[in-house]
């Protein structure tokens, strides 16, 4: 998965990396990416979009550039805090993530120890990732609609910058409306990536330790087991993500009051 920009590597290209996938090393060609995004019905809500691109006035009394860029810097530091502080505590009791005991129960009532393939191992894995996989997917949605709603806000503020600032901003929101589909499916291929490999990495756990019992698999879970560790991959993805969201915010705000 890459990102909508001309730098070699983003932040969503490295956290793919690090799961174990490949990312973009070469620049790339915006046009081309965005063409590829963009299918049928996006290009029809496009072109409707960019008819009425030019259909604004200037603003009687200018809202400061200033204004707008502190509002977007203060609300995705927020963003951020909520987000730091929800993967800070992951492991506390509330966030029901599986402990070492409950993972030893998984294993032995799936029986994947025995036969560490097929359907009992798809069935220990579901069974331990579907936590870590709603706790994710809780934060990511969280922070991707807080930014949705700053978005909002933005749309509406830009139009009492400039005119100039309103035509950007309803370009950008053509072309992102244009692109949204292709851009949630590029989105929800690298989070299936996060339980790919840990599919991956459980497989390798489990043949690894054998019959050794709860003592060995409790390992797992210590600060420096696998699974920690792959979690911690995650939330990198996650965090990514969220990254290339705020930037293309900030960007839109600063390409559109950069003069004032």
């Amino acid at each position: 998965m890459t990102q909508l920009t001309l730098l070699p590597l983003g932040p969503i290209d490295a956290a793919v990396q690090r799961l174990g996938g490949e990312a973009a090393t070469e620049r790339l060609d915006a046009a081309v990416l965005l063409s590829d995004l963009i299918d049928l019905r996006g290009s029809v809500i496009l072109a409707e979009a960019l008819a009425c691109v030019d259909q604004v006035t200037e603003p009687t009394h200018p809202l400061p550039a200033a204004e707008v860029r502190a509002r977007v810097s203060e609300a995705v530091q927020q963003v951020e805090e909520r987000l730091a502080d929800a993967f800070e505590h992951a492991f506390k009791p509330r966030y029901r993530l599986p402990t070492a005991a409950r993972a030893q129960q998984v294993l032995v009532q799936t029986g994947v120890i025995a036969a560490p393939k097929g359907a009992a191992l798809k069935t220990a894995t579901r069974t331990l990732w579907a936590p870590y996989s709603e706790f994710l997917d809780t934060h990511l949605k969280r922070a991707r609609f807080a930014l949705r709603d700053l978005r909002v806000e933005v749309a509406a503020t830009l139009p009492r910058v400039s005119a100039d600032a309103a035509r950007l901003e309803r370009l950008d929101a053509a072309l992102m409306q244009g692109a949204r589909a292709g851009i949630e499916g590029l989105v929800q291929r690298a989070v299936g990536a996060c339980e790919a490999t840990f599919a991956e990495a459980l497989k390798g756990a489990v043949r690894d330790l054998g019959d050794r019992g709860e003592a060995s698999s409790s390992a797992w879970f210590a600060e420096d087991g696998w699974v920690p560790r792959h979690l911690t991959r995650c939330q990198a993805l996650m965090w990514a993500i969220v990254l290339h969201e705020r930037r293309h915010i900030e960007a839109l705000v600063e390409a559109a009051c950069g003069g004032e």
